[in-house]
């Protein structure tokens, strides 16, 4: 990499190649400062050995500290002028457009890899929008450029007080200044090497500079074997956490995970119900986990404090976050019901608890008065089992930090202490899987990605074993320590239709961020048809995908559990031995196609399936015209029945009594009713199953006939039903057959 005398990049050249990937007249450069709301470009450099002088407007200045190390350049900023707001490195472009990984902060073509990372967690990968320095989006590290794509990263100077917005929502907080804060010692590393290779040289960095190196089984979390498998979620407990965990053996889970396990989040206390011996009863449960070699792991909300949580009751504690602090106008008694403040500025944003405190009193409040003077209005006192209590003149009233959940935050030092809670949950279980969900909520504090970072690295640091961890949110930093993503949860709709298209976009995302490829979560229900988790496994095999499954103990009831169990195991099977070719892990992934797995005589035997797909709705016709429509479809394989889907597609409206013929001789009429989101399945059976928009079996219909074989060649078929030519709702009608069966390589 080459630097000019004006501290703008020359050269950016492959040693492997000689290709130069520097875009000329871009404005790459090596760092720029943010100055009182203006970017500051260096105007001149002063180069010595081991380090970079950058010299800018204004008579400020940047000592650089240079080091290589064995595939990399560092950079670490040594001194800064005073009254610098923000220092930014880069941008670095490239031509390089291929991929883009946002988050990690790495891009490549097919030749070589550019990357960047941040070496401590002052330093965010991506682009400073905002004073509070947090990345809100999936990354901003590595950017899509028209000429190509940048590389970029920052350090907020939070050594000074601040009133600033926080989390895009509070305006003018007053957030604090910290010891850890300063802008020197902000520090990156750049690398270039061949795509293959970017792995091992981001291991070396992490080595090399003290980064978190999350390991597994005693091997690099992100290159081992166990990364990304599918897991159980549940909600066990002390007394049926056997029944569990053999049900997460035969499906050959990775672990059991639980949704819910505390009464409070804070102090993380267990629900007396669940786990009457508390956390020697939840160690218990991980002990008999880690003898099955099952991992057992929990779910919280990471820095959510619930109100019922001793960081609030009886007595508050300092260290909650606020959202701006005023002061009493007037002495009040401890049933006043109006509070007067001195301004309205961090009181007429109306949140889901609006709270404040006052001494060690939480008092919630309906509103304030638009004109002076300024009061609070229809206040509940002693909210949440605080204590009433009078209060003076110019006493302090602190507007508290809340989320919908109905939650609390910690500030920057409360959420230490919240770490350390976690960690010290871990330590005392045994437990080795957690998720960091509802990450965001470190941003309550108005220290951006720093305390997004912090927290998850003091909880990682304070734990005594290693642990899977997930999240919620990506970050450039977070990337080292966290394992999998996992989004995409199955309370949208039904089993298929559930935030699809999500489950299907993310999978791009996590193989351009070097991330396990998952599907999120799947709820089985006491009706879940094996169909449907036949459809989801198909896709894991076509993105080498891990999964979670949500069992809760209804679903074990479920009838033909047997058979998805037997369904999960052949296909993880198959996917774990890597027997399926590219062509058919490419015809996998699409969410419309359906395959059926069979193992037949040691050999894996795949069936796939063709859909055709058409639509009826309501025709306004002369009296006495049909109202029927038709079409026709082929069936390219041999006989063989049907499987027909009716749905009820809008967002109003009924379909009625469906009648159905097929080739001008079978005709079918079904005494039933679809309201709009509903469906009816037609398959081999006297019998049809009606299903509610979240894919619940409703009740089962009695048919006069099955639908009869099909030969080989075209087939006619005809729909009508009675509808309301004045309602949305429309008939989408699917009809499945089988296509092509083949036997998987050896």
């Amino acid at each position: 990499m080459t630097i000019n005398k004006n501290g703008s990049i020359d050269k950016l050249r492959s040693v492997f190649s000689g290709r130069d990937y520097h875009v000329a007249n871009q404005d790459g450069t090596l760092m720029q400062l943010s100055v009182n709301h203006r970017l500051l470009r260096p105007l001149r450099v002063i180069a010595t050995k081991n380090t970079i002088t950058l010299l800018y407007a204004d008579n400020r200045k940047a000592v650089i500290k240079i080091s290589t190390g064995k595939q990399y350049l560092k950079f670490t900023l040594d001194k800064i002028s005073d009254g610098v707001d923000a220092v930014m490195w880069g941008p670095f472009s490239s031509s390089i457009a291929d991929t883009i990984g946002n988050a990690v902060g790495v891009v490549r073509d097919r030749e070589f890899a550019f990357g960047l990372q941040a070496l401590n967690t002052k330093t965010s990968g991506g682009t400073l929008d905002n004073e509070e320095g947090a990345v809100y989006e999936r990354g901003t590290a590595a950017i899509a450029q028209t000429y190509g794509s940048s590389l970029q990263a920052f350090t907020v100077n939070r050594l000074h007080d601040r009133v600033i917005k926080v989390w895009d929502r509070w305006p003018a907080v007053d957030v604090k200044g910290i010891k850890e804060g300063g802008l020197e010692g902000s520090s990156i590393a750049l690398f270039g090497c061949r795509p293959r290779e970017v792995l091992k040289v981001m291991e070396t960095i992490e080595q090399e500079n003290g980064l978190p190196h999350a390991l597994w089984q005693n091997e690099w979390i992100k290159t081992s074997a166990q990364s990304g498998r599918a897991y159980m979620i549940t909600t066990f407990n002390e007394q049926n956490i056997d029944t569990f965990l053999n049900y997460a053996s035969r499906m050959g889970m990775a672990g059991v995970y639980h949704e819910d396990p505390f009464d409070t989040w804070g102090h993380f206390d267990l629900k007396k119900e669940e786990f009457p011996h508390g956390r020697e009863g939840f160690k218990k449960c991980v002990e008999k986990a880690h003898a099955l070699g099952l991992r057992l792991g929990f779910h919280t909300l990471t820095t959510f404090i619930t109100t019922n949580d001793a960081f609030v009751t009886p007595v508050p504690d300092k260290g909650l976050a606020t959202a701006g602090t005023d002061k009493l106008t007037a002495d009040i008694s401890a049933e006043a019901t109006e509070i007067p403040v001195s301004d309205t500025v961090h009181f007429v944003l109306r949140s889901d608890l609006n709270s404040v405190l006052i001494g060690e009193e939480i008092i919630r409040f309906m509103g304030i008065t638009r004109t002076a003077p300024y009061l609070l209005t229809g206040c509940t006192r002693g909210a949440f089992g605080t204590k009433r209590s009078a209060h003076k003149n110019v006493e302090a009233i602190s507007r508290l930090v809340d989320h919908p959940y109905k939650v609390l935050y910690p500030g920057w030092e409360l959420q230490k202490k919240v770490a350390k809670n976690i960690a010290d949950f871990i330590n005392q279980t045994g437990a080795n899987q957690m998720d960091f969900d509802g990450h965001e909520g470190t941003y309550s504090n108005g220290m951006g990605d720093l305390s997004f970072n912090s927290f998850a690295e003091e909880v990682l640091k304070q734990s005594d074993h290693p642990v899977v961890f997930g999240s919620s949110r990506s970050n450039h930093y977070f990337w080292h320590f966290n394992n999998y993503l996992n989004w995409g949860e199955p309370w949208y709709g039904a089993f298929r239709e559930s935030q699809s298209d999500l489950r299907i976009t993310n999978q791009k995302f996590y193989e351009d961020n070097y991330l396990p490829n998952m599907l999120g979560w799947f709820l089985i229900t006491a009706q879940t048809d094996p169909d449907d988790i036949e459809w989801m496994l198909a896709r894991a095999a076509g993105f080498n995908a891990g999964y979670a499954l949500v069992v809760r103990e209804e679903a074990l009831t479920n009838k033909k559990m047997d058979e998805i169990i037997a369904l999960i195991n052949v296909w993880t099977d198959a996917q774990n031995k890597r027997l399926f070719s590219q062509q058919q892990k490419d015809w996998l992934k699409n969410p419309a196609n359906e395959a059926h797995l069979a193992k037949q005589n040691g050999s894996y035997v795949l069936e796939s399936f063709s859909k055709h797909e058409f639509t009826h709705q309501a025709k306004s016709l002369q009296p006495g015209e049909p109202t029927v429509s038709n079409w026709s479809f082929d069936n390219t394989h041999e006989q063989q029945r049907p499987r027909i889907v009716l749905l009820a597609k809008g967002e109003e409206g009924r379909i009625k009594n469906p009648v159905i013929e097929i080739d001008n001789s079978f005709h079918l009429e079904v005494p039933v009713t679809l309201s709009a989101g509903e469906s009816l399945l037609i398959d081999d059976k006297a019998s049809a199953a009606l299903y509610n928009s979240k894919g619940q079996l409703i009740r089962r219909i009695d048919l006069p006939d099955a639908l009869p074989a099909l030969s080989q060649g075209n087939h006619t078929f005809s729909f009508d039903a009675g509808m309301n030519i004045n309602s949305p709702v429309k008939a989408m009608i699917t009809i499945r057959l089988s296509e092509k069966t083949e036997k998987l390589a050896s």
